[in-house]
């Protein structure tokens, strides 16, 4: 709503109702106090400012005249003397000719009582001033300077001739020139004080009206926006500075009142976007949940069968966590025959990437890895690692001309032979753990330096087999990187190799499900508020032989 025919916040506020009407700040609270602070006001400071340039004007323009007036009274005063000092030497010849030293007192006594600006007069014969003044007349001497005049005395002979008979010095005051200055400067004086007092108040009102009372409406309509009233309008007439500060108020007003009556709307409208694009996010989040829950039931189907695992080996754990709902790493167990105390392949596989990518891994490695084990017939880990490293590389050609697409697995696998007594182990960046229980020791046997389906992995890379013994009360353990590389700690490092082997000891000689649950406390416990970095996996396994081994 616009409100029009005010001239100012006054008369708007008086036809306010009074509900409408901000606040009024209690007496002698924050506002009082910030009014006793608050700086002189423009019209002061500028009534000030004009007052000094004004008197300073004056000032210089008195000084001014009275140096004029002044020099011009001493000339006066000056050739007044001048004329007197010659009539009375005129006047003066006879009787100095005659030594007729009472006359001349008599005339000088005179001078004396007519002109109070004669100081002293002094009187010499014909001698001049070489001898004792003829006469000597004078006043104290006054608050001003003299100047002094000299006239000499001469008489007119017979024969026309004039003769010289004496010296005339009069001393006059200039005191009457500086009182006649200063009665010249008055009117002056009096007449530049009126100007400046008409001079300031003639600004102070056109200031006032021209820039102090619209800038103090501006501010008013201003501090009422501030409190919430959003509804003030100026009438403006003006077309310069002023009018247009008050055309752009009144523009921002009115732009903050639409502001404010739309704001409720649209923040609704917003509202309810966003919960329309909540709900549809809801439910593709939900998909993609139900996606990747699926996932984890399918990638969970390629794991190995517990039971399965527990008929063939004494004790057993696996510690399977990926770090997303899916992962890269999965643990394989592959009988391998129909004896059912005949050989078997147990092991770990880290492939590359983690949730739903390194999930895709684990299914295509995995099934590649059926059909290289199906195809080897041996169970020799070296060669299925070979096959494993040329068939992966195959099935990824297809993405190489991708630079940033290089994908692999890390393995570490073994066959273990209990009619033998003894497992052949081969990895690749992947070991074995073996526990010697006898010796307190841990054995890790170092799978080779080379990935397998990677770009830069060797088509033609033998890997090498390590044979160990199965011996009763041993142990063995497999484990992917995301253990040993996970970081916690007060200085955030990985939990090591050093660490694992003591933690392997330390829980050694308990059944396989306590050595998983002591493994996962100390690994929460060191990892404490790190977030685990990968995905982990953690094989471990006893086994003893069939028959008894011979020496």
């Amino acid at each position: 709503m616009s409100v029009t025919g005010w001239d100012d916040t006054e008369s708007y506020e008086a036809h306010r109702p009074e509900s409408d009407r901000p606040a009024t700040p209690e007496p002698g609270g924050a506002g009082t106090a910030a009014r006793r602070k608050r700086a002189p006001s423009l019209l002061t400071r500028v009534i000030l400012m004009i007052a000094g340039c004004t008197l300073l004007v004056g000032v210089v323009s008195m000084g001014v005249s009275a140096v004029l007036v002044g020099r011009q009274q001493q000339d006066a005063l000056v050739h007044r003397a001048e004329l007197i000092a010659t009539l009375q030497a005129g006047a003066l010849g006879q009787a100095l000719w005659e030594f007729d030293t009472r006359a001349v007192e008599e005339m000088f006594r005179g001078l004396l009582a007519q002109d109070p600006a004669v100081r002293g007069v002094k009187v010499w014969a014909s001698n001049g001033r070489q001898g004792t003044p003829l006469v000597t007349l004078g006043r104290p001497p006054g608050r001003s300077g003299v100047t002094t005049v000299e006239r000499t005395v001469s008489i007119t002979g017979s024969d026309g001739e004039r003769t010289s008979v004496g010296l005339l010095r009069l001393d006059y005051s200039m005191e009457e020139a500086e009182n006649a200055t200063l009665t010249a400067l008055a009117p002056m004086v009096g007449l530049v004080f009126f100007s400046l007092l008409a001079v300031i108040g003639m600004i102070s009102i056109l200031l006032n009206r021209l820039v102090l009372a619209p800038l103090a409406r501006l501010t008013r309509s201003a501090n009422a926006i501030a409190t919430g009233d959003y509804t003030i309008r100026l009438r403006n007439s003006r077309g310069d500075e002023i009018g247009q500060m008050t055309t752009a108020f009144n523009h921002m007003a009115e732009t903050v009142h639409d502001y404010t009556e739309t704001l409720e709307q649209r923040v609704n409208e917003r509202t309810e976007e966003l919960r329309q694009s909540n709900e549809q996010l809801g439910v593709v989040n939900r998909q993609v949940m139900d996606s990747i829950q699926y996932a984890s039931l399918l990638q969970s189907a390629i794991l190995p069968d517990e039971r399965a695992m527990a008929r063939r080996l004494d004790d057993v754990f696996a510690l399977w966590r990926p770090r997303d709902v899916v992962g890269g790493d999965f643990h394989i167990f592959r009988e391998l025959g129909s004896d059912p105390d005949g050989d078997f392949l147990i092991g770990v596989v880290d492939c590359s990437g983690h949730g739903v990518p390194g999930a895709f891994m684990t299914m295509m490695v995995n099934a590649v890895l059926d059909h290289v084990v199906s195809e080897n017939g041996t169970g020799d880990p070296a060669a299925i690692l070979g096959g494993l490293n040329r068939m992966v590389r195959a099935a990824l050609a297809r993405g190489r001309e991708n630079p940033r697409f290089d994908n692999g697995l890390d393995i570490g696998l073994c066959l273990v032979r209990p009619g033998r007594g003894d497992l052949v182990f081969s990895g690749g960046r992947i070991s074995l753990h073996v526990v010697d229980p006898a010796a307190g020791s841990v054995n890790e046997i170092k799978g080779d330096a080379q990935s397998l389906g990677y770009r830069r992995s060797r088509i033609d890379h033998v890997f090498t087999s390590h044979t160990v013994p199965l011996a009763a009360g041993g142990a063995f353990y497999m484990t992917t990187d995301g253990f040993l590389d996970q970081a916690g700690g007060p200085r955030g490092f990985g939990f090591g190799n050093r660490r694992f082997d003591a933690m392997l000891l330390e829980q050694h000689g308990k059944p396989m499900a306590d050595r998983k649950a002591a493994f996962a406390r100390t690994l929460a416990e060191y990892q404490g508020g790190h977030a685990q970095r990968d995905d982990i996996t953690l094989l471990g396994f006893a086994v003893a032989p069939a028959t008894p081994t011979k020496p």
